[in-house]
Formats: C-alpha cells, sequence, structure tokens
C-alpha cells in the first residue's frame, strides 16, 4: 500500500488508514480522516515537507508524519 509521501505534485489519493501512533490524534483533529481525497500540491525545496490539498483546504505534513498516512492512488 502506497504511503502520501509516495504522490507526485498534481496526484491524488484517498485515505485508506492512518498508521496508530505520536501522530494520530494530531492528523485526524486536521481533517485527514480515512475516505478523505488528498490531492498533493507539491514538495518543499529539501524533501521534509509536503503541501497538500484536503476538502477546500491546504496545509503543510511533515514527512514523518506524511509515512504514516496510507493512500490508494486515484486515477
Amino acid at each position: 500500500m502506497d504511503t502520501l509521501s509516495s504522490l507526485m505534485p498534481g496526484e491524488a489519493g484517498m485515505v485508506v488508514s492512518i498508521d496508530l501512533g505520536s501522530f494520530t490524534c494530531k492528523l485526524l483533529s486536521l481533517g485527514i480522516l480515512p475516505k478523505s481525497r488528498v490531492i498533493m500540491v507539491r514538495r518543499s525545496p529539501f524533501g521534509d515537507a509536503y503541501y497538500i490539498k484536503i476538502e477546500n483546504y491546504q496545509m503543510a505534513v511533515r514527512k514523518s508524519e506524511a509515512d504514516t498516512i496510507f493512500i490508494r492512488k486515484l486515477l
């Protein structure tokens, strides 16, 4: 299964699950829920942050957080 960090800019995916860990509560409170549609907007120049669009807003997540979000790529 792919993670959010595997998306390239412009690609979309649907959140399947979030790995239980220290980031779980934060990600859920930010609105990253199972069955949510996520679009990768861009990556930071050094690759440690990802700018994503979910619903009608954009946010940044760290690579370590993005690695805990499992997705299914959408066409």
